[in-house]
Order: C-alpha cells, then sequence, then structure tokens
C-alpha cells in the first residue's frame, strides 16, 4: 500500500492541468518585467531596472488569477508587503543573528496567511523570498529606501498593465467562470454519470465565489447571477431525468429511460450555446437576439415533447421534467431580455470592510495547535530559520539557496511537500544547466541577451504556475540565475554547482522538519467528512420544509443550502485524494471515505430529484405519518453518522446505543412500501430511497470496520464506484436485501 501511494505521488510530478495553463497572464507579466529593462538598458541603469523588475515579478504571481477586484486586491496587498520586507531585509543583512531571526518570523507569518487564503499565502512566500535575497546586499538607511521604492514601482506597473489588459479583454473572469457551469452542464447531459456531476457542482462552486467578489458593472453582475441562477435551476431537472436515464430503484416506472436520456442528449447543445455567446447576452449586445430565438425555440419544443408524453402513465415523470426545463429555458430567455431588472442578492452586497473582518478572523482561529495552518507555519519558521543559520555558517558562496528553497517546498500537506520537493530538484536541476548553458554559449557584455532571457524564462514561469510545478522551478531558476548574473560576477559552472547542492539540501531540510512535525491529512478528514454530513443533513431537513409548506418555501434559502452542500462535498472530495497519497494508514478506513462520499452523493441526486419535483407541484403534499416515522429516522441516522466522524475514532459506529437501530417498525415500513412500489408516489419513493442510502452505507460501515477480506473489500469499493447492487436496484431485486 505504502509503495503504490509513493509511486502515486511520484507520478503527480510530470501530471499537466491543461486548464492551468495561462498564456494571457504569463505574456501580460512579462511585458511587465520588460518595460523596466528596457528603460535600464536605455537610460544605463540596468541595475535599477532590474530592481523594477523584481517587484513586477513579485507583483505578476499575485495578479495571475481571480476576478479583476481580487486580482487588484492582492497586488496592492503584494506590491506593500513586498516593499516592507525588502526594506527591512536591506537594512537587517548586516546582521546575521537578526536576519536569522527575522526570517523566521516572516516564515511564520507567510505560513498563517494561507489560513486567509491561497493567494495571500503565495504573497507571504514570495515577500519572504525577497527579505532573503536582499539581505544578502545589506544598505544603508538611504539605500534601503531606494530599492524598496525600485520594488514599490515594479508593483504599480504590474498592477497598472494588469488593469489595462481587463479593459481590453472582451471576458471577465465573472463571465468566463459562468459560461463553464454551462459547457459542464452541457457534459452532464450528454454523459450523465458522478464525474461529470462533480466538475458540474466544483464549476458552480467557482462562479458563485467569483461573483461574490467583483466589481463588475451592476446590470452584467445581477445578468451572470440570474445566468447561475438559471444553471442551478437547469441542473435540478437535469438531474431528475438522469436519474430516469440511469433506471434507478427510486425512479423504476416514473418515467422511460430512453426518452430521459434522449431528452438530455438534445438538451446539452443548448447550453454550449448559451456558454458560448455569454458575454454577449450579460452585454446585452444585438447579436445576443439568435440565442433568445434559440431558447425560445427550445423551450417550445420541449414543451411539445412533454404534451405528446404526458399521456403514457410510464412517460409521466419524464413528461414533467421535460415541461419544467421548458419553463426554466423561457423564464431565463425572457429575464435575461428585460433590462429593467438589475437586482443582486444579499450575499453580493458585502462591503469591502466585511472582508477585512472576516480574513482577520479566519487569521486568529488558526491560533491553535490543532490547526494545521499553525503547524505549517511552525514548520516554515523552523525551516528558514536553520536554512539561513546554515546559508552563514557553511562555506558557500551561494548557501541563500537553502531557506529559498525550503521555502518554497514547503506546504500544509504531505503530498504537496513530498511532491514539489521532488518537482523542485529535477526542475531545478534543468533550470540551472539551461541558464547557465546559455550565458556561456551567448557571450553578453551589453545585457540585452540577458534581458532577452529575463522576459522569456519570466513569462514561462507565469504560465506554468499552475500547469506543472517541475517545468515551473526548472522557469524560476533559470529566471533566478539569470537574473543574479548581473550582480555575480563568478564562474558559470562552480557557480552552478554550488546552487545545486544548496537546492538539495534545502529540499532535504524542508522534508526532514515536515517528517519530524508532521500534519497528516488523514487526522483531518473525519472532520471535513462529518462537515459533508452536516450540511447534507440541513439540505435534507430543507426540502422537508418545503414538502410541509406545500411547496412554498424559500427558493432562496434552500438554494444557500444546496450550494453548501456542493462547496462541504467538495472540500471533502479534496481532503480524501490528499489522504489515499499520504504514506500511513488513515484512522478511517478509505473505503469508508470513498462510501461516505458516493452515499451522500446519491443522497444529494435524490433529494434534487424531489426539489425539482416539488417547484414542478406534483410533490406538494405533506408527508404521511408512516413517511414522517421514516424520515425522522433518517435524520436521527445522519446526525449519529456526523457525530461519529467528529469523534475520529477509527470505527465508524452509526448510534452506538443501538437505539436507533431498535426502531423496528421503520425496516417494517419500508418494506411495506416496496411491497407496493407501483403503487407509490414521488414523495414516497423518494423517502424509501434515502432510507435504503443510509441503510446501505450503514451495512458498508458495519461489515468494512469488521475488517473483510481485501477480495470483498475491492468488490465494495468497485461497487460503490459504479453505483452497483445495494445502492440501485435496477434488477428489480429489493434494495433491502
Amino acid at each position: 500500500m505504502i509503495r503504490r501511494r509513493t509511486w502515486r505521488a511520484l507520478l503527480t510530478v510530470i501530471e499537466t492541468d491543461r486548464t492551468g495553463f495561462r498564456v494571457l497572464p504569463g505574456l501580460r507579466n512579462g511585458v511587465g518585467i520588460l518595460l523596466p529593462l528596457v528603460w535600464g538598458l536605455e537610460s544605463q541603469h540596468l541595475l535599477s531596472g532590474i530592481g523594477v523588475a523584481v517587484g513586477a515579478l513579485v507583483a505578476g504571481f499575485a495578479g495571475n488569477a481571480g476576478t479583476a477586484r481580487r486580482r487588484l486586491r492582492t497586488m496592492a496587498f503584494a506590491t506593500a508587503w513586498m516593499t516592507c520586507t525588502t526594506f527591512i531585509g536591506a537594512l537587517a543583512g548586516h546582521s546575521h543573528v537578526l536576519i536569522v531571526l527575522l526570517t523566521a518570523l516572516f516564515g511564520w507569518i507567510s505560513g498563517m496567511m494561507l489560513g486567509v487564503s491561497q493567494a495571500s499565502g503565495q504573497v507571504g512566500l514570495l515577500a519572504t523570498n525577497a527579505l532573503i535575497l536582499i539581505s544578502t546586499s545589506p544598505q544603508s538607511l538611504s539605500g534601503a529606501l531606494y530599492r524598496a521604492s525600485l520594488v514599490a514601482c515594479g508593483g504599480l506597473l504590474q498592477t497598472a498593465l494588469m488593469l489595462a489588459v481587463d479593459l481590453a479583454t472582451p471576458q471577465s473572469a465573472e463571465a468566463q467562470s459562468v459560461a463553464k457551469v454551462y459547457r459542464k452542464l452541457a457534459a452532464f447531459s450528454t454523459t450523465p454519470v458522478r464525474q461529470t456531476d462533480l466538475e458540474l457542482a466544483a464549476s458552480l462552486v467557482e462562479a458563485s465565489d467569483l461573483l461574490k467578489d467583483s466589481y463588475m458593472p451592476k446590470r452584467h453582475r445581477s445578468r451572470l447571477y440570474r445566468l447561475l441562477d438559471g444553471a442551478e435551476q437547469l441542473r435540478m431537472y437535469a438531474v431528475a431525468l438522469a436519474e430516469i436515464a440511469r433506471a434507478r430503484a427510486y425512479a423504476q416506472e416514473l418515467g422511460d429511460a430512453a426518452v430521459a436520456a434522449d431528452i438530455l442528449r438534445q438538451c446539452a447543445p443548448i447550453f454550449g450555446a448559451v456558454a458560448q455567446h455569454l458575454w454577449l447576452i450579460v452585454r446585452g449586445d444585438r447579436r445576443a437576439q439568435p440565442l433568445f430565438y434559440i431558447l425560445e425555440r427550445a423551450s417550445e419544443e420541449l414543451s411539445d415533447i412533454a404534451r405528446l408524453g404526458g399521456g403514457a402513465q410510464e412517460r409521466e415523470a419524464t413528461a414533467a421534467h421535460v415541461a419544467a426545463m421548458a419553463q426554466s429555458l423561457m423564464a431565463l430567455k425572457a429575464d435575461l431580455a428585460d433590462p429593467a431588472r438589475a437586482s443582486l442578492p444579499q450575499e453580493a452586497l458585502e462591503p469591502p470592510m466585511s472582508k477585512i473582518k472576516h480574513a482577520w478572523q479566519s487569521f486568529q482561529s488558526h491560533l491553535t495547535w490543532h490547526s494545521a495552518i499553525f503547524r505549517h507555519a511552525g514548520r516554515a519558521a523552523m525551516a528558514l530559520g536553520i536554512g539561513e543559520a546554515l546559508a552563514f555558517l557553511m562555506p558557500w558562496p551561494h548557501g541563500y539557496w537553502v531557506p529559498l528553497t525550503a521555502n518554497i517546498i514547503l506546504r500544509p500537506d504531505f503530498t504537496s511537500t513530498f511532491t514539489r520537493g521532488i518537482a523542485r530538484v529535477l526542475g531545478t536541476m534543468g533550470g540551472l544547466v539551461l541558464a547557465t548553458a546559455l550565458l556561456i554559449a551567448v557571450p553578453d557584455r551589453t545585457g540585452v541577451f540577458a534581458s532577452a532571457c529575463i522576459v522569456v524564462f519570466g513569462a514561462l514561469m507565469y504560465m506554468c504556475v499552475t500547469y506543472n510545478y517541475a517545468l515551473f522551478s526548472c522557469a524560476l531558476t533559470a529566471l533566478m540565475v539569470v537574473l543574479l548574473s548581473f550582480f555575480e560576477r563568478q564562474a558559470p559552472i562552480p557557480t552552478m554547482a554550488d546552487r545545486l547542492l544548496a537546492t538539495l539540501v534545502g529540499s532535504a531540510l524542508a522534508m526532514l522538519i515536515y517528517l519530524a512535525w508532521p500534519t497528516w491529512q488523514h487526522q483531518q478528514v473525519h472532520r471535513a467528512l462529518a462537515e459533508a454530513v452536516e450540511r447534507e443533513q440541513d439540505y435534507y431537513r430543507g426540502v422537508l420544509r418545503v414538502l410541509a409548506e406545500g411547496g412554498k418555501g424559500s427558493p432562496r434559502r434552500l438554494a444557500r443550502e444546496r450550494q453548501a452542500v456542493r462547496l462541504s462535498r467538495t472540500n471533502a472530495a479534496g481532503l480524501v485524494r490528499q489522504v489515499l497519497a499520504e504514506p500511513v494508514a488513515p484512522h478511517v478506513h478509505a473505503h469508508m471515505m470513498v462510501a461516505i462520499l458516493v452515499g451522500m452523493h446519491r443522497f444529494s441526486d435524490t433529494l434534487l430529484s424531489l426539489e425539482a419535483y416539488t417547484w414542478e407541484g406534483r410533490a406538494a403534499r405533506p408527508l404521511t405519518c408512516e413517511e414522517e416515522e421514516v424520515a425522522r429516522w433518517v435524520d436521527r441516522a445522519l446526525s449519529s453518522l456526523a457525530d461519529s466522524l467528529r469523534r475520529g475514532s477509527s470505527e465508524i459506529v452509526m448510534d452506538p446505543s443501538g437505539e436507533l437501530w431498535r426502531s423496528g417498525d421503520v425496516p417494517t415500513i419500508t418494506r411495506n412500501m416496496e411491497t407496493n412500489w407501483r403503487e407509490l408516489d414521488v414523495v414516497a419513493r423518494a423517502v424509501v430511497r434515502l432510507y435504503i442510502v443510509i441503510r446501505t452505507l450503514a451495512r458498508l460501515t458495519h461489515e468494512i470496520d469488521a475488517g473483510p477480506p481485501a477480495a470483498e473489500l475491492t468488490d465494495a469499493s468497485q461497487a460503490l464506484e459504479g453505483g452497483g447492487q445495494g445502492w440501485d436496484d435496477a434488477q428489480g431485486r429489493s434494495p433491502l436485501e
């Protein structure tokens, strides 16, 4: 098991993310580095131009992704923080003891900043690296002020370029994120499987997050919110149709599976057309009129299909979902075509000061030994302090690469630290050899060739930062070598060997400190799973509340609960992936973690389908006494599962007192309902379906904790992944058997 996980971690070094290859930000940031270098060459102040270029380099990292508002805020913060560390490093470089202490302090601060956001953590890391680099060349007070002003000018230049490019860019990050939602909705309609549904859910989380942090004009932003709300509603009906198309036990005989699958495939091009023309819709461009016609025609055709299929009892549910989707498309078209509507939801009206307050509260929340962020900050402080001390004590001319490397490699989790360490070493070796070979092969007394290399390597570095870490490390190292060649007049081959040795020492230092005081993600995963179960329970109660109110509940409140489910499940899934890559066995069995995630996904699918029926008016009735008893049992079972996960025990025991399982009436009720399955309506079938999911999850929990043979666990895993017997009954057998 450990060997398999180690190889899996090694393979991630060569993995690439095509969506992470950012060409435009790379070119924009490359221009931001180029301009000060050209100014330095032309004015005969090349070193000053390099100082400005360094400020632009760091600010470019801060403005690499996100909305314009978020990038502007992050770049301004990065410029200010970088200016501060540059000034402090230039002054404190005279004292070895002081710079060691300051490096450790700023390393701790940058580690804690990860608890606020990934962007702020990246800013802290880069500013700490600037402190280390600048301290190697101590300055007087005036010299420190001059260097800090150069860095500030570079940051402001890069910020101005970012704003200029944003003004000239036809689409915003917010519009692109909503367009991605519709593309994922089209992909799910074409292939309604769990993976495409998870990708759709992740895109909805991302779009909602970006829209909350935007300074787009109100009319544009409100249309994006309406498009996102429309996607939420369309997804609900798409999931309901997918349940029928998959021939789930819950949806058997409620509709025609072939017709439902065919309708989904016909809807996919419509969703794709919305994604393609989304920016025209947002701007109110007349060229979007053909899309409105497409939406209207699609709505009419779907309505015709619903009317034709509504007469057949076996197609009644399919026809109802198709009719509801047609109404949603028509409502979306009418809503977007109305220029008078420009309202924003309450969550979009958050004042700027509240973000600062939330950031400070997030920082404070991690000031505890139990926080993984706090432990990471402590490791960073130790690694940087020891690395900086080694740089002074060891007879290496380039010893400062030890703390630089340790700072870049250390991450809060083992997997990222381990893979980054390998990628960093490989990338550094490649960058050192490449840059040194270029500097030797092309004599450059004017600095023109070196400046060109800085621009090329800088642009490639930005493009690869989220594409592949080894390539990013290669470009970063080559860039650092060329930059430092302006200041260090030493033989290139010995210099390359010294830097490589320092990189190896820094990588080993980071890994040893992590292993000496590790934070294993499996110690946190039970909390994330408990959070996912609790948010699912909130959504479950919300749907039942709407049923009790006769379908007259608050759609906005239910939407918030649905969004919380998506976010918590996405976080839990990401944490489980990290746990499966760790070399130590988790407290919670791997198959149990997968079982909970898949079970909650199936549970959510049923709730989405039931919610769709509710808004269609076909489930607008309160629960019967028997259904209420089953529903209460499911609610207690969810609470028991969440409590068991919160305890962090190696065994997940739902209801340890046994009181829940002594509720003898519930299994009898569900078996009686199952016997009369054909006579049940939508609500009754949904209640039974939810009971089956929880009961099956409880059974698998008991079997896994009892330690079944490896072959049985493998079969269980395949059943969970594929939705096999026990979760769904497509063969006509009892789901409770």
